[in-house]
């Protein structure tokens, strides 16, 4: 079974995402963080094969979040997807997508999930 986090203050959109990717694969176990601090915190003790995670977040926001876990040996090659609904200009959502692995703009549709969730070479492999 392969294991997803999603960190994201907004309690509907982790719902959303949730439901969708359970309802879409078969064998997957969702976890979700609602800020960063507690996301960091998840991911380190889980290890997940994915994390889906927001940019703009209180305490903790995804830029932060994703540089925590890419500096601990722990937690540097699980792939990140960013979720984000600012412009590239903002310096906290320009930092997340510069060092996730797939970048997905809010709004986004479930077959836009999908596909990027599919995309990740090291994800599909396991999905399939």
């Amino acid at each position: 079974m392969q294991v997803v986090l999603i960190i994201d203050d907004n309690t509907a959109v982790r719902m959303v995402i949730s439901d969708f990717l359970t309802y879409t694969f078969q064998h997957i176990k969702v976890l979700q963080a609602m800020d960063g601090v507690e996301g960091v915190a998840i991911a380190r003790e889980a290890r997940p094969d994915l994390i889906l995670l927001d940019a703009e977040m209180p305490n903790m926001n995804g830029f932060e979040v994703a540089q925590h876990l890419r500096a601990s040996s722990d937690t540097q090659t699980i792939p990140i997807i960013a979720i984000s609904s600012g412009p590239e200009s903002n310096p906290i959502v320009s930092g997340l997508r510069s060092i996730s692995d797939a970048n997905l703009p809010k709004p986004f549709s479930p077959e836009e999930l999908v596909q990027v969730v599919k995309g990740l070479k090291h994800f599909s492999r396991v999905m399939a």
